[in-house]
């Protein structure tokens, strides 16, 4: 595996990035030892490049100030890793000052460390195998990219056959950062200070994000813009897209200091990088506004479906244009539609943006802040026009035509009168409209901005993992008030009212409206939806929302929500001056606030598990924790789409969002979305039905592992699996399958595949038993899954807290004769010997790299011969148990010794070239180690020995002295054990440790 790791991914990423004009050094040419590159492996910076490169971009600089502007560098004054990390992009992207006579006297002048607007000018290198010691240990980072010495990115590498190489490769990034346990300070932070951006591949799939991100946030780059991708090559990977789009110098430096931002969220600063589609967009937008000639040629729209980054994409936007030479003296504007989305972006943008942010506060000072001539930022409400003029003219505001309009979410409200007052007050300013939905077909040839600069689709969100597909689901069809005889629904609704009651009724709401408020009905709603939510929903820890046709009946949902005693809920409805107690109560905008925080947490942590609303929050409110939403009104066009998309939001664990339609919508399904091109709209719903045919493929994909075999032979099944490829395999596919009954159930369609699921679940299990191979599980497959595959299991007398067979236990012989084959019994005992040695190597490398050799050596000899094998084995087995001890007997030490014995010996063997050591040097290295292990031994008793650095270096200079004076000494023999014997230490010294 670790061949495949190297020849498949490491080295030809090695190879692209130097094709892109990286130059490469080996890792091990810029240790200590092998180079004047750093003094010590504690070294992050390669300071000889980075003076030199700083005094080619800055040749002016004299050696002190030169000292200077690196010790601010390598010395951070936050102790806190995203602090640091902050602190010192900000260096680097927005330089620093320093005080130096040119000629005029002493004056500030700026440092730069990275020349962005000339990539050639920087040096980049790229290295594999960098090994930095970290406060407990070293880690050994796959690829580092070095931009003047300074480490800005990470590549981790995984083989392309382990099973979740994506998941080791990020979970390995996140150990270097230390963010894995953080108080188990187990990787290197400083070398973090300094990273832009962390990439995790296994050639086949490529992924990329900050360091404050979690798995679900690592996505891969699927454009390598302004490249093609037919460009790369033939059917190129994902590894090798990203690395194109990613690390090509112009693009690779553009990231760094246009497209991160660091922004509050939940309580907390995070670390945003944007995403190809994104940093794809401004790119465009910015050589439409330079290269077309009048304003409506340099407009157009961009769309990217809703829960993309589109407010990020516009805060880009504005950064790359205040940096771009042509285009900075721009006056941008920005308008939305809501006075909550406005509120949004201007808080955003002034997390993110150096320079002053002007949200208009009234009507006045928005004409104001319009007319005045200078490159500032405003953002604004529409509201703000239309309170101004009504109807009337605006007169001209400001005639420049260097002002870019950027509309958001509000292209829709701009073709009329208003579209007449932008153009009239502000007549030669450039127009950009961003959107989350698609235009209609209408406004696709005719609209005030002109044609699309860039789209991201439903389609594509889904399949990169930026959002969740949304799967419809109809329920209760005898309730639903569209495509029924709506008088016989009626009278079923309000069978209990008298004829004078059942007319005022129709006269106040209508009939569709009086079924919708009617509270028979939605009593038999909630009911319905308590059960779907209980069993659907809920498992796997998510929340839900519900949509309501009127404030009124929203609350009536609430109503009888607690009368059925269930989850608990909020309304969350707009008030009016007229509004009677019942609705009051649920009008408070404080009070809102604070459910909109309660319910975007976890279910663990707090129990509000539904919103129930009309309008508000049907836009611009993202809580990935919902699931979710029970819709009972009509909505359609954009509406719709804005609606739906609550539920698309990425999480772990959902692998998807649910729309269940209580209204009709099925009825009008193509009425309510007819406005849009099929194109545009394809995946925006889809049918719980047509979910059906992935669950079928997804089933056959399991089944062929196993042909002509009945799963319900679970011995031979298992027998399929011993190949670790195969098992890799079987996983993924097992995985697929699973995700995809948690999708659909509890559809009824989903009952003809449980059988086979649960006799699946039981092979996986299995083979995960007898080949100890952890990586078979069913985690991920989602609780309700998980509960049909472990009931099986129990009520087939398996019992799934019991871990596999222990070599050393007293019943194990009775254990393996319980298997029907030799095959089966060799096999449990092969990987049952291969998990003892496993768990016990780091007790003693070199003795159990031995044993796992001999292993290798009985599995050769017996290829084929089952019942021979099984007895060989069984021989080993038993001379594995005790053999240990006896032999530390012999030689007179102790297991510690002897384990720190055996790997001096082993070292020393390889180092010479000798098969065997003679009796002079055996019981030499014995009385060495006899004297090292005590010396450690006492050394370890200082509390929190492997967290002090001085007394580590004190064992370590004990450990070198040792092998100095010993007759086989060598620096490689000195450099080896002294790392090595310490990272044994750390295994067998670890009392008093905190």
């Amino acid at each position: 595996m670790a061949n495949d790791e190297l020849d498949k991914v490491e080295l030809p990423a090695l190879e692209q990035l130097q094709s892109l004009g990286w130059s490469y050094v080996e890792g091990a040419k810029l240790s200590p030892d092998e180079s004047n590159e750093r003094s010590s492996l504690k070294d992050i910076i390669l300071e000889k490049r980075l003076k030199a490169n700083l005094k080619r971009i800055n040749p002016w600089i004299n050696d002190e100030n030169l000292r200077k502007v690196i010790s601010d560098l390598k010395t951070s004054k936050y102790s806190n890793l995203l602090e640091a990390n902050q602190s010192i992009w900000e260096m680097l992207t927005q330089s620093i000052s320093v005080s130096q006579d040119l000629g005029k006297g002493k004056k500030g002048q700026t440092v730069h460390f990275i020349d962005f607007d000339n990539p050639e000018n920087n040096e980049f290198l790229c290295t594999n195998q960098f090994k930095v010691k970290g406060p407990i240990q070293n880690i050994i980072p796959d690829i580092l990219l070095f931009i003047n010495g300074l480490p800005l990115g990470v590549i981790e590498c995984k083989s392309p056959y382990i099973s979740h190489p994506m998941k080791a490769g990020i979970n390995q990034l996140l150990r270097y950062a230390n963010l894995r346990n953080p108080e188990e300070n187990e990787g290197c932070e400083n070398l973090f200070h300094y990273n832009q951006m962390m990439i995790s591949t296994h050639r086949d799939e490529a992924r990329l994000a900050t360091i404050s991100a979690r798995i679900e946030h690592y996505l891969e780059w699927k454009d390598p813009y302004p490249h093609k991708i037919e460009d790369i090559g033939k059917s190129p990977s994902s590894q090798e897209v990203l690395i194109d789009g990613v690390c090509n110098k112009y693009n690779f430096l553009d990231l760094i200091r246009n497209f991160i931002v660091f922004e509050a969220q939940d309580g907390q600063v995070v670390k945003k990088m944007a995403r190809y589609q994104q940093f794809r967009a401004v790119q465009k937008t910015l050589d439409r506004l330079k290269t077309q000639i009048t304003s409506k040629e340099k407009g157009g729209i961009v769309w990217h479906t809703q829960g993309s980054g589109k407010s990020l994409t516009m805060v880009f936007l504005a950064v790359k244009i205040r940096k771009d030479s042509i285009l900075k003296d721009y006056k941008i504007v920005f308008l939305t539609d809501r006075t909550q989305l406005d509120r949004q972006l201007t808080d955003t943008f002034r997390r993110t943006q150096s320079q002053t942010v002007y949200a208009a506060k009234n009507v006045d000072d928005f004409m104001k802040l319009l007319a005045k001539d200078s490159s500032d930022i405003i953002t604004g409400t529409m509201q703000k026009f239309r309170e101004k003029v009504g109807d009337e003219t605006i007169g001209e505001v400001n005639a420049s035509d260097r002002i870019l309009l950027i509309s958001d979410e509000a292209h829709r409200t701009q073709y009329s009168t208003f579209a007449a007052l932008m153009n009239e007050a502000l007549p030669n300013a450039a127009k950009i409209a961003f959107t989350g939905t698609p235009l209609i077909q209408s406004e696709k040839t005719k609209n005030e901005f002109g044609s699309y600069i860039d789209t991201y689709t439903i389609e594509q969100s889904v399949k990169d993992g930026s959002t969740v597909k949304i799967i419809y689901e109809g329920r209760e069809a005898k309730t639903k008030v569209s495509g029924e005889d709506l008088d016989r629904l009626f009278e079923e609704c309000f069978i209990d009212y008298d004829d004078e009651q059942k007319t005022e009724v129709k006269n106040k709401y209508g009939t569709q409206g009086a079924i919708l408020e009617s509270r028979n009905r939605i009593h038999e709603v909630c009911k319905d939806i308590i059960e779907h939510y209980t069993t659907t929903i809920k498992p796997n820890g998510f929340k839900a929302m519900i949509v309501t046709n009127s404030r009124n009946a929203a609350v009536t949902y609430k109503e009888i929500f607690d009368e059925l005693k269930g989850p608990e809920s909020a309304v969350i409805i707009s008030g009016d001056h007229n509004d009677e107690g019942r609705l009051r109560k649920f009008t408070d905008s404080t009070v809102h606030k604070k459910e909109e925080e309660r319910f975007k947490k976890s279910l663990d942590d707090d129990p509000l598990s539904f919103l129930i609303v009309k309008d508000m929050l049907l836009t611009g409110f993202d809580a990935p924790v919902c699931q979710v939403m029970y819709l009972d009104r009509k909505l359609i066009d954009h509406n719709l789409l804005q609606a739906i998309a609550r539920v698309n939001r990425t999480k772990e664990r959902k692998n998807a969002g649910y729309i269940v339609d209580y209204y009709g919508l099925s009825d009008y399904l193509s009425e309510a979305l007819e406005v849009f091109t099929s194109d545009d709209i394809k995946g925006a719903l889809i049918n719980i039905e047509e979910e059906i045919p992935h669950l079928k493929a997804f089933h056959t994909n399991c089944l062929k592992y196993f042909n002509k075999l009945d799963l319900k032979d679970i011995d031979e099944c298992i027998k399929v699996l011993k190949d670790e490829k195969i098992r890799h395999d079987f996983e993924f596919d097992f995985r697929q399958f699973s995700k995809q009954m948690d999708i659909v159930l509890p559809n009824k369609a989903a009952t003809f595949f449980i059988k086979d699921l649960r006799l699946l679940g039981k092979i996986c299990h299995g083979a995960r038993n007898l080949y100890r191979d952890p990586r078979l599980d069913i985690e991920g497959a989602g609780e309700k899954v998980k509960e049909l595959i472990e009931g099986h299991l129990v009520s087939t007398g398996v019992d799934i807290k019991i871990a596999p067979v222990d070599l050393l236990a007293d019943d194990f012989k009775e254990k393996i004769g319980e298997h029907k084959s030799s095959e089966t019994r060799a096999l449990d005992m092969e990987h049952a010997i291969r998990h003892y040695i496993t768990i016990n190597i780091d007790e003693d490398p070199a003795y159990y790299q031995s044993l796992s050799e001999k292993l290798e050596n009985i599995i050769r000899e017996n290829q084929g011969r089952w019942e021979q094998l099984e007895l060989d084995l069984m021989s080993f087995r038993d001379s594995v148990v005790n053999q240990r001890e006896q032999e530390a007997n012999t030689e007179g030490l102790s297991l510690v010794e002897f384990a720190f014995f055996n790997l001096l010996t082993s070292e020393v063997k390889n180092i010479f070239k000798k098969e065997d050591l003679d009796i002079s040097q055996i019981e030499e290295i014995r009385k060495m180690v006899k004297e090292l292990v005590q010396k450690m031994d006492e050394a370890s008793n200082i509390v929190n020995f492997f967290k002090d650095q001085n007394a580590i270096k004190r064992v370590q200079l004990e450990i070198r002295r040792t092998i100095i004076n010993s007759s086989f000494d060598s620096l490689k023999l000195r450099k080896i054990i002294t790392e090595e014997f310490m990272e044994l230490a750390k295994v067998h010294f670890n009392k008093n440790q905190g």
